[in-house]
């Protein structure tokens, strides 16, 4: 068996915790519309700001350049201009709907954070979320921008989790979208901030080495490691709690990209948010993610650059000549 091989069939058993064995039931997100649909987080940011914070301190960027204040409002834009549409639920691979926009999924543990950051990023409460570890149960896709184009829209997938509560015929399916989904433009893999890189995270990590698949890592849940408590931290814990999500961020580097010659599909970049917490007017990271999966698709902003006027090149022998004609 080759090292792909070994390595697919570790991932395939190890999309556990298979502990619970009950009748699969199907739990669709929330789709809008419903009698059931929940209402929308607030979108303006409290009264009272918890604390000031340099922004570009939670992001990463090694490989990349972050993007500019433009390239972020445009992208708040885009997730925000209408609402997102609820496509297709699959339990298998082979069942999924026929596409030909742009796709992202988000994968992680269970009750890593991922259907709370992916209704946050969409601006509304569309997928599924609970305290209790492996809801999501099928891969659920919901759509972003026109309509009228589906080159120019954005499809998100939210993925069952790994770990507890999660169950191996999961991971196949995931794995076979992975690899086989022309479609698929990126992978967003999900960190617990507070918790940090996992055993089964790394596997996930060689995975999408083995199999060329572009993929990109974000830190969940980081408010927990800046603003743990419920007072307003002062200017010297800010800075000491900045550091802590710093040495979180290179150490996740040298798991994603050990060997600075070869990425292996990764993108060169961390971003950490949270879908709670509100720092200088929006909540923190997300609209550098929604950067991140707008840019995957080539849907991003890109700044119009102007070119040099041509000027007359003249070469060395030309130079030279006149010196010495």
């Amino acid at each position: 068996m080759s090292a792909s091989a070994k390595l697919q069939e570790s991932f395939r058993a190890q999309w556990l915790h298979t502990g619970s064995m009950k009748p699969f039931r199907r739990h669709l997100a929330t789709v809008a519309g419903t009698p059931n649909e929940q209402a929308p987080r607030p979108l303006t940011p409290p009264a009272k700001p918890r604390a000031k914070f340099p922004l570009n301190a939670i992001s990463y960027h090694w490989d990349t350049i972050p993007p500019t204040p433009t390239q972020l409002s445009h992208a708040e834009k885009f997730f925000r201009k209408q609402p997102p549409k609820f496509l297709w639920s699959a339990e298998k691979f082979k069942t999924m709907d026929f596409g030909r926009s742009p796709e992202v999924c988000f994968l992680g543990r269970s009750n890593v954070g991922k259907s709370s950051l992916l209704n946050t990023l969409l601006c509304k409460r569309i997928a599924h979320t609970s305290s209790k570890p492996g809801r999501t149960r099928l891969m659920n896709a919901f759509a972003v921008g026109s309509d009228d184009n589906p080159e120019n829209r954005l499809v998100v997938l939210d993925m069952p989790g790994y770990g507890k509560g999660g169950r191996a015929e999961w991971g196949i399916q995931i794995m076979k979208y992975l690899k086989k989904r022309k479609e698929l433009k990126r992978a967003f893999l999900l960190i617990d901030a507070e918790h940090g890189i996992k055993p089964m995270d790394l596997r996930l990590l060689g995975f999408f080495k083995s199999q060329d698949i572009p993929y990109q890592v974000i830190l969940s849940k980081a408010d927990r490691i800046l603003f743990p408590g419920s007072r307003t931290p002062s200017p010297k814990a800010v800075e000491a709690r900045i550091g802590a999500l710093r040495r979180t961020m290179e150490a996740l580097k040298e798991a994603i990209q050990p060997d600075s010659e070869e990425d292996g599909g990764a993108v060169g970049e961390v971003i950490a948010c949270s879908s709670e917490q509100w720092v200088e007017g929006t909540r923190m990271g997300i609209n550098a993610v929604r950067f991140a999966m707008l840019q995957a698709a080539r849907l991003e902003h890109r700044p119009n650059v102007k070119l040099a006027k041509p000027v007359e090149i003249i070469s060395h022998e030309e130079i030279f000549g006149m010196k010495h004609g």
